[in-house]
Formats: C-alpha cells, structure tokens, sequence
C-alpha cells in the first residue's frame, strides 16, 4: 500500500477541512483526478482509466466534485481488486497471512474478507458468519473445533495468533480491530464486571489492596488491576475454552496451573479472570453490555452495533489514506460518515463509498495532498501509533 503524503492537518483529519474549491473548473477537475489516482492503486489496484478521467473532466463543472467523486467510487466497488483490498486490510490488522503453518491456515481471515466482498455480504460477517471461506473462497467448517463460531474469531489463524496468559491478546485484539477501543474502555461501551466476581488479583487498584502475592510486584503494567481487568475480563473469558494451538477444549477449566506460568491452565489453556470455578469454566460473558453465552453470541452483538460500523469505517480511513492504525481522528467525523451506514448490514463497497465519497474527508485529504508534509525524522515514534501496550497488566 503506497500512504498518502499528508500534511499535520490531513494527518489528523480533525476539524480543519482545507481550503475552499479552486475557482477554475479545469483546476477543480485535476484535484479531483488527483484525490481518485491517489486512491485508485490501494483500492483497486490500478491507475484511473481514461474513461474515468473524461467523466471526471466533462461532468465537475457542472455536477460539482463530490458528485463526480461518487460516481467514479461507485464504479470501483464492483472491481475484483477490491475484494483483495479488503484481504489485505484484515491481514495487515491482524497480522495473520500464509498457509501450511504449523498446520494452520493463516488466509481463512483474508480469506473471508474477501468472500464478503465478491458476496455482497455486510462487512460484520466479519464477526458473524457461521461458517468459515478456503483459499478458494468456497464455505468450509471452521478449524478451532467449537461448537459455536464467530466468523475470523473462531478460526485456528486468529486464535493462535493471538494466543496469550489470561487470554489478554485475544481480548485486546477483539477491542482494538473491531471496536476500536483500549482498556480502560468508557462505561457506557463495556460496563465493568462487580470486583468480587474476579481473582482476588484483579480487585486491587492500588499497592495497598492487592492481597494476592503473585501480584505482589505489580505483575504487568502497574498495580491497578481492577481498572482495566473489570473490562478485560468478559472480554478474555470468551476464549476460555480455546487452547495454545486454537482449539477447542470442552474440558477446559479456566483455573491457573498451580505448578504453571501465571495466567496459564492445565493443558495448554489459558486463565480465568474469574474467582468461582463453575464461572471460570465457562464461556458465557458480556459484550459492550450485553450478556451472552460464547463467543459466538458476542460475535453478533458486535456484528450489530454502532460501535463496530463507527470502528469499520475508521479503519478503512486509515487503511485508504495511509494512517497509522489509532491516528488521530475526529469523533465527530467518523459518526457523520457512520450515519450513511446501517449497523450489521453496511457491506465493505457500502463503507468504501461513504468514507472516500465524504466531503469532509475529500477535503481533508486533498489538503494533504496539495501541502505533503515534511519527511519524518525516522528515530521518532510513529504518531498514532496502533500497537496494543502489554495486555498483561496486573
């Protein structure tokens, strides 16, 4: 993916929308062409064609530069390269590509991605499918073994990946790429778990309230415990049930391995956040405050909400303009381009249209475009940047 050249503004996309429109239609015609080729190599994998090009110059004058924006979008959704820009996208996300690993299948996430596309199917299948895509994008069972499935999230690819004590990384990652959200999570999205639900660990905020001495030393990134594990908590236990290798274990128990790492069960598995064994061994849970039986019910609630459209949408801002995962961006942009959405049923064309087809995001990014900024000094840390601190905090 080639990123954008933005300027500080641009890079943000916050409340500035850059300048008004050039006056001449000709100059009005060439910064449209000039955003569209921008985009046209992620996208779609190609340089604008000259039919593209004319329309661009025949109709601007007169339909205005959005419109013609639009226009020349909507022609790209039904391309097949889109459907390898969304692979793309949920790979580069999640970090999971390849085949004939260890024996698993690291495409079954992209690959899916890319069924939803070619299948006009909405993008929170994601999270909600009950089947899983092969690498000739034909439906297949899924590879973890459970009962129960939650699109990419039930896949040995994802679990794997992502397998971490306390299942922490599993739950961190389900935040971040789907929700957009870290921990400490705001209330009104994901309401804490009661402290006396947890392991006497995860109660403490402070020093002096953690009695358990294996976190005597602020295992992790501090002492406050509670803060962010009274949220990680419903999040980690729906992957009780699945093992190092991702898959699934009905006899998984939840309990910490007396004789093992911190975090870690018998057999390969992970901890429990929770304090009552017949709670421990289980995988019902909460999602953004919804109860729910398993992962595969949380994959739903998710796949349905406003949270997930909003987060969707941020993500293919980003992936479209070159911004690193978690910039900076205006909350109140990202709502107006969810607006045009519906929540569960927006497919990836659907999100593609509505955030490259926003007039606050064609200004902003053409802003960009017109004043790059300066090179980055490379010793110093990328803004923005996406990457998840030690999920292993105490």
């Amino acid at each position: 993916m080639r990123p954008l050249a933005l300027s500080a503004c641009a890079a943000l996309l916050a409340a500035c929308v850059g300048d008004k429109p050039p006056p001449d239609p000709a100059a009005r015609s060439e910064e449209v062409r000039t955003y569209l080729s921008a985009l046209a190599p992620i996208l779609v994998s190609r340089t604008l064609s000259a039919d593209e090009i004319a329309l661009i110059e025949q109709k601007v004058a007169d339909e205005g530069q959005i419109a013609v924006a639009r226009q020349v979008l909507s022609g790209w959704l039904g391309e097949p390269a889109l459907a390898d820009a969304a692979r793309e996208l949920i790979q580069t996300r999640l970090s999971v590509s390849g085949s004939g690993i260890d024996g698993v299948n690291y495409e079954l996430p992209g690959n899916l991605a890319a069924w939803t596309v070619v299948n006009g199917a909405p993008w929170s299948t994601l999270v909600t499918a009950d089947f899983c895509v092969g690498d000739d994008l034909s439906m297949i069972e899924c590879d973890s073994g459970a009962p129960y499935t939650a699109g990419l999230l039930t896949t040995r690819a994802y679990l794997k990946a992502r397998a971490s004590r306390f299942n922490l990384t599993r739950a961190s990652t389900l935040l971040n790429v789907f929700a957009c959200q870290r921990y400490p999570v705001p209330q009104e999205v994901e309401p804490s778990i009661a402290k006396e639900r947890l392991r006497a660990m995860f109660q403490a905020n402070t020093p002096e309230e953690q009695e358990d001495p294996a976190a005597a030393d602020a295992f992790g990134n501090g002492f406050g415990c509670y803060n962010c594990h009274s949220q990680f908590a419903w999040h980690a236990q729906l992957f009780v049930q699945f093992d190092q290798d991702g898959l699934f274990r009905p006899d998984a128990t939840g309990l910490q391995d007396p004789e093992g790492e911190l975090g870690r069960s018998v057999g390969g598995l992970f901890a429990s956040h929770l304090a009552d064994p017949a709670e421990a061994a289980s995988p019902a849970s909460q999602m953004l405050g919804v109860p729910v039986a398993d992962l595969g019910e949380a994959g739903r609630v998710l796949g349905e909400s406003q949270v997930m459209t909003e987060c969707m949408a941020r993500n293919i801002l980003e992936y479209g303009a070159g911004l690193e995962p978690g910039a900076k961006i205006a909350a109140e942009l990202i709502s107006e381009i969810a607006a045009e959405l519906s929540p569960g049923q927006a497919t990836f064309a659907d999100l593609v249209l509505a955030v490259f087809g926003n007039q606050r995001v064609y200004q902003t990014l053409v802003e960009g475009i017109r004043h790059p900024a300066p090179p980055a000094d490379e010793a110093a840390p990328a803004p923005g940047d996406g990457e998840q601190g030690s999920e292993e905090q105490s």
